[in-house]
């Protein structure tokens, strides 16, 4: 079947031009109720280049685009069980009868330790076998004397003390209370250092009584304004006292250390010293003076009980020796303290 021509009709200057297609249009060869036919793929089969897209997609990095089905998930947020406190009331009385027996026990230990034990540390070294007491001089004070002592016992009552020195006493041996110390120490022997009073000890055991090595030491340091005619007198009478500590453990362990010339040259020394005490305690007060006064006479008579032991050979008197030199020892603690 024929088409007709197509034709468009223009005007031009008011004059109608005809100008004709000269494309024709081809009629469709094939017919348009066709429909298109689409193939489906079977179920059963895999599409491995698919499968390896999706795979490679999940292997990375999770990334917001929107998709939450891959996303990282939030862990399951689980309640804290509340902690149970004790229930019940404090045991205060428990714990005050605690601290209590705690303090009761500490404070009996220290007594038994400041009673029994050496508890007053010396400063410097131990002087060896044979050697003297150690001393310091100061120039603004007294010398410090630093010495071995034995302990026989403590007391908290001081007749309980005055009736064991009795005692002691009554078998020629010696002992002092000490009269600044709590509790009350009774020595029975001193020495110039720890070999020394070891042996004093010895002897003490053969009488069958108990001793305690400790070091002690008086400090005059602390004491100012004093004169330099006392300073020099106190120097001077602990080197004597020194001197006569050592003959005195000589001769109670059988040393031949004291002679005839050693008794004399010691004599000199203490006849020196006792002349210069007036003049040296002059500015002192009533009470020191008497305390200052004893140590010289009491030195005197260390040396009396020494030269007297030369003659006799007879133990009790270099214990008397001792005992004067115990004394020397509390007298010039009182001393320092009256200053």
């Amino acid at each position: 079947m024929e088409q007709k021509k197509q034709s468009i009709s223009v005007k031009l200057n008011g004059k109608e031009q005809s100008i004709r297609e000269s494309t024709e249009v081809a009629a469709t060869t094939e017919p348009q109720d066709e429909k298109q036919v689409h193939h489906l793929p079977p179920q059963n089969v895999i599409d491995f280049t698919e499968e390896h897209d999706i795979r490679r997609r999940n292997g990375q990095p999770y990334w917001d685009d929107g998709n939450r089905e891959n996303s990282p998930k939030l862990p399951f947020k689980r309640k804290k069980k509340p902690q149970s406190s004790p229930k019940g009331p404090f045991p205060f009385m428990l714990v005050a009868a605690l601290v209590s027996a705690v303090i009761v026990g500490i404070s009996l230990g220290l007594v038994m330790l400041n009673v029994f034990t050496n508890n007053e540390q010396v400063e410097g070294n131990e002087t060896t076998t044979g050697a003297v007491p150690s001393f310091s001089e100061n120039t603004s004070g007294l010398p410090t004397l630093t010495l071995e002592v034995v302990q026989g016992a403590a007391f908290t009552e001081r007749e309980q003390g005055i009736d064991t020195v009795a005692k002691l006493h009554e078998k020629n041996l010696a002992a002092v209370l000490t009269e600044e110390t709590d509790p009350i120490y009774m020595f029975i022997g001193v020495a110039g250092d720890r070999a020394q009073a070891t042996k004093l000890s010895g002897l003490y055991e053969g009488y069958g009584q108990e001793t305690y090595l400790k070091s002690y030491r008086v400090d005059g340091q602390a004491v100012q304004g004093q004169s330099e005619e006392m300073k020099q007198w106190f120097t001077e009478a602990i080197s004597i006292y020194q001197e006569t500590i050592q003959l005195s453990i000589d001769g109670l362990n059988g040393g031949g250390m004291i002679t005839e010339d050693r008794m004399k040259q010691l004599d000199e020394k203490l006849n020196s010293l006792q002349e210069s005490r007036n003049q040296a305690f002059s500015q002192l007060s009533k009470e020191a003076q008497t305390h200052a006064l004893a140590i010289g006479d009491k030195l005197v008579l260390a040396k009396d009980g020494l030269k007297k032991a030369l003659s006799s050979s007879e133990e009790k008197d270099l214990w008397n020796a001792q005992q004067s030199l115990l004394e020397v020892l509390v007298k010039y603690e009182l001393l320092i303290k009256s200053l």
